[in-house]
């Protein structure tokens, strides 16, 4: 009997060895099956993997590579759709804690699920202040989380409306993507393909440069472990899991100065609601400074669509009427026909009068005055009668190889020409042609189209496109300059443009102040350079409304140039730093 239970028992543990071996086998060495690799694929089922950065892009850099987006890492929010049960219950939960409309969250939840599933985590929002995540650590909400990741558009970036903006792909942009065989389903090979739910440059360099400057991938990703429903598993944390350099992605080097950058937007806050600011560099004509108000938030473009004039690039929008900042094409043009003498003496009486009945008044009556009192007082009268001896054909050439258009033709009326030579009716212009004519003449009258773009270079820095500046022209003798420099520096000096005058380097320019419509509104212009000998920076200055809400009283003189005064010293005193 014992002898039958101990083969019993032998056979028995027999049996439980091959099932351990059997099980180890599994676990262990069968392949695809074995414990190990299940294992494996559940814990990547469980990781919820969210990219390092809000846009898989390029920097856009200044010419001393610093970002002018103020891209950098910032507590993001971010969602986690399978940790939340009830969508609406947790977008109200936002909003009573941090102020984010319930509206949004939900829209924005709703979306995702749709263009990524239920399971896959998104950026709802990056940015938040310190407050907001303090909040939010205290006040925990299933399925958000605060997480560092790499924001593209910081608090701190600047020249917006240059740079442009990112928005999702509307249908036409779709479906020119797909003819081009650049969505994922139409060309699967593309690293840069895109997705429904992508974002694309929409306006400003972000549009023009969007081939160069989009990437194929994150560079970093953030790795959570979620349970099988997708909720994330308390106390495992986040891991930070760093991926090889994107080779797609190029990065874009501008002329723009950052730190002139800061000083025109620091005064501009200050000082103008709307209007425009634009440096350029006399020498090469490089764009140093250029920014456009009202201003915008590039991560909260959805804000702005329907705003008034937000989006709106003063810089190079040509649409404003220059007034008398535009008399020097005037003055170039009869200058270089030799149809005035210099020391030929004109009359005002406080008006010209068209044989037609029209009548254009002038600021007062200045009776006998020559070219430079002329320019010095902006006498509107005499600038008329230049205009006239001109011609309409003969404004429009010297207009084009100064970089404007003029709205005439050979059989435009005199009244008509009479309004385009004092920079109203005709003409309509940007406050960076505006800038660059006065760097014309302060170059002797050599033009230079400006350059924006410097170079292109790759994920390793080695420059792939280099935009060399272009050659110059001279548009207008070095006499005609002289004369013009002379006029400019004596209007600053003793004439309208007193305030625009930086001590200890002199001032060279012309204020304006046109008219927008019959109900008082204006433009207050102060464009000219600095300084008067060997002139570095040319500066033109717009204002069609200040920060006091006027629309109406503004003056060149007395609003405009102060900005420009203002602005030049503090780049002075930044380079003597």
């Amino acid at each position: 009997m014992g002898k039958r239970i101990n083969i019993l028992l032998c056979i028995a543990g027999l049996f439980l060895w091959a099932v351990v071996l059997r099980t180890g086998y599994l676990q262990l060495y069968n392949g695809d099956n074995s414990g190990a690799v299940l294992a494996e694929k559940a814990l990547k089922f469980r990781t919820q993997i969210i990219a390092g950065e809000d846009y898989c892009r390029g920097e856009i850099l200044d010419r001393n590579f610093l970002s002018l987006t103020d891209s950098g890492v910032r507590p993001a929010l971010v969602v986690f759709p399978g940790s939340i049960g009830n969508v609406e219950d947790t977008a109200r939960l936002l909003e009573e804690r941090i102020g984010l409309a319930h509206e949004y969250t939900e829209k924005e939840i709703e979306r995702n699920r749709e263009a990524l599933g239920k399971r896959a985590p998104f950026i709802l929002k990056v940015n938040l202040e310190a407050a907001d995540v303090l909040t939010l650590e205290n006040q925990e909400i299933t399925g958000i989380e605060v997480i560092p990741i790499k924001n593209r558009y910081g608090p701190e970036s600047v020249a917006r409306h240059l740079i442009g903006h990112l928005n999702g792909i509307d249908d036409e942009q779709w479906d020119e993507l797909k003819e081009q065989q650049k969505t994922r389903d139409t060309n699967v090979d593309l690293p840069t393909s895109y997705r429904i739910n992508d974002k694309i440059g929409v306006a400003g360099l972000e549009k023009k440069y969007e081939q160069a400057l989009r990437g194929a991938k994150a560079e970093k990703s953030i790795l959570a472990i979620a349970d099988a429903g997708g909720k994330i598993m308390e106390g495992l944390g986040y891991k930070i899991q760093e991926i090889s350099s994107d080779p797609w992605r190029n990065h874009l080097i501008l002329t723009l100065d950052r730190r002139f950058q800061e000083i025109v937007e620091k005064v501009m806050d200050e000082k103008i609601a709307r209007g425009a600011v634009v440096i350029v560099d006399v020498a090469s004509g490089d764009i140093l400074a250029a920014a456009s108000r009202p201003n915008f938030d590039q991560n909260e473009v959805e804000r702005f669509i329907d705003g008034y004039d937000e989006l709106i690039d003063r810089t190079q929008r040509v649409a404003f009427y220059p007034g008398s900042v535009f008399k020097m094409v005037v003055a170039t043009g009869v200058l270089e026909e030799k149809l005035i003498d210099p020391d030929e003496v004109f009359t005002c009486e406080g008006s010209y009068v068209f044989s037609d009945g029209t009548e254009i008044k002038c600021l007062q009556e200045h009776g006998d005055i020559d070219l430079i009192e002329a320019i010095t007082k902006s006498c509107n009268t005499t600038f008329i009668q230049l205009g006239q001896r001109l011609g309409n054909d003969k404004l429009r050439e010297y207009a084009a190889k100064l970089g404007f258009a003029v709205n005439l033709t050979s059989s435009s009326p005199p009244a008509l020409l009479g309004n385009a030579s004092i920079g109203q009716q005709g003409v309509l212009v940007s406050p960076l042609q505006v800038a660059n004519l006065y760097a014309t003449i302060a170059r002797k009258g050599w033009y230079c189209p400006c350059r924006l773009v410097s170079s292109i270079r790759n994920y390793q820095g080695e420059v792939v496109f280099e935009e060399s500046p272009a050659p110059s022209v001279q548009v207008m003798s070095e006499d005609t300059a002289a004369l013009l420099q002379k006029a400019l520096e004596k209007a600053v000096a003793s004439g309208s443009g007193r305030q625009a005058w930086v001590q200890g380097k002199g001032t060279a320019g012309k204020t304006g102040t046109a008219q927008v419509n019959d109900e008082g509104r204006v433009i207050a212009w102060f464009a000219g350079y600095t300084p008067v000998e060997k002139p570095k920076y040319a500066i033109a200055v717009m204002i069609e409304e200040n920060t006091s809400g006027a629309r109406s009283g503004l003056q060149g003189g007395a609003s405009a140039a102060p900005v420009f005064r203002e602005i030049a010293e503090e780049i002075f005193e930044l380079a003597e730093e």
